[in-house]
């Protein structure tokens, strides 16, 4: 009986070691939009884009941080392309660097957003 509850608790942190990496690696930024300090992906901000279409999902999630005023500006429940009524979304992970950003950044994803587009310009 032992060995079983060791072997569970020992699957559920791996588990979760495995969640923590797919989140760092699932973000759009390596960089907190806020602070401009690294972010490794540990702590994120979940922005969830809408679009009317699957070809406009395609083409945000070809390159999301091009799009990212698009996005910022949309209307709730209108495509950031169109206009139009959205009836498809895409989610998205914002990586931030501490806990601060994060409460910051849940507050307004859409305008985090912006600020990575911005960042991401300042940068070229």
């Amino acid at each position: 009986m032992k060995s079983l509850i060791k072997s569970a608790i020992t699957l559920i942190g791996l588990v979760s070691i495995s969640i923590g990496s797919a989140n760092a690696a699932d973000a759009v930024n390596d960089k907190c939009p806020i602070s401009g300090k690294a972010a490794d992906g540990s702590k994120s901000v979940e922005l969830v884009a809408k679009f009317c279409c699957g070809k406009c999902v395609a083409k945000f999630e070809k390159d999301p941080t091009a799009y990212a005023a698009k996005v910022a500006k949309a209307a709730d429940g209108k495509c950031a392309f169109s206009g139009k009524s959205a009836g498809k979304e895409s989610k998205i992970s914002i990586a931030v660097c501490c806990g601060k950003c994060k409460k910051k950044g849940d507050a307004d994803p859409k305008a985090l957003f912006a600020k990575l587009q911005k960042k991401k310009k300042k940068e070229k």
